[in-house]
């Protein structure tokens, strides 16, 4: 999956998402909002509505990566895992893998004088940090096991850059509901299976180059 874009995201403790997609002009592309037992995707070019699915279901197929809300938070705030409970640990070199309850494993390394966790396995997933500021990673490199057919490469290889992260800001529960109100009358419900056909944020292929 080749996915672009810039995404505003809002993620709470304890498993609550608001993801706007910003378009390079107009109104934005999507919105997708979840909270605990529930998730509403609105794609607004589109005049669809997706409800009544799973939040991790709905942004596997936005972009190829099947987390839950808390997994996302975790994963892209350098935790890996919402609540990580080392298990059992061994070093490499300069590197200290650390086994989490679970099954997740995290790989830490010293810069700077800290330890800093640089990657890490969870649910067949691969996942790069790097760009550390404030104990923060800036970069955030996701890679599925599974792999294209015929081919090495991962089916899945998504990278998130942090712009500004804000950290430990309260952001009200309206934040993460969309009403009736904030949906036009005229939008229409739709499947996950419309949702996977649309793939609102894949890029295009592209041009073969002629000669």
């Amino acid at each position: 999956m080749n996915i672009s874009g810039r995404v505003l995201a809002g993620l709470a403790a304890p498993a609550s998402l608001r993801l706007v997609w910003l378009a390079p002009f107009g109104p934005p592309g999507f919105v997708f909002v979840a909270r605990p037992g529930e998730a509403t995707l609105w794609l607004t070019r589109e005049a669809r509505v997706l409800t009544d699915v799973p939040a991790a279901d709905m942004l596997e197929s936005l972009t190829g990566v099947a987390l839950a809300p808390e997994d996302l938070r975790a994963v892209l705030t350098g935790c890996l895992v919402p609540e990580p409970r080392p298990t059992a640990g061994r070093s490499y070199g300069d590197l200290v893998a650390v086994d989490l309850q679970g099954g997740a494993v995290a790989y830490l390394r010293r810069i700077g004088g800290e330890h800093h966790l640089v990657a890490g396995t969870r649910d067949r997933l691969q996942i790069e940090y790097g760009e550390f500021r404030r104990h923060i990673p800036r970069r955030v490199r996701v890679l599925s096991d599974e792999l294209v057919a015929g081919s090495r490469e991962p089916l899945t290889d998504l990278t998130a850059t942090l712009f500004e992260p804000d950290i430990n800001v309260d952001i009200p529960d309206e934040a993460f509901v969309l009403s009736d109100d904030d949906i036009p009358d005229d939008v229409m419900p739709m499947t996950l299976d419309d949702l996977r056909r649309v793939s609102p944020l894949e890029a295009p292929p592209e041009p073969s180059s002629s000669r």
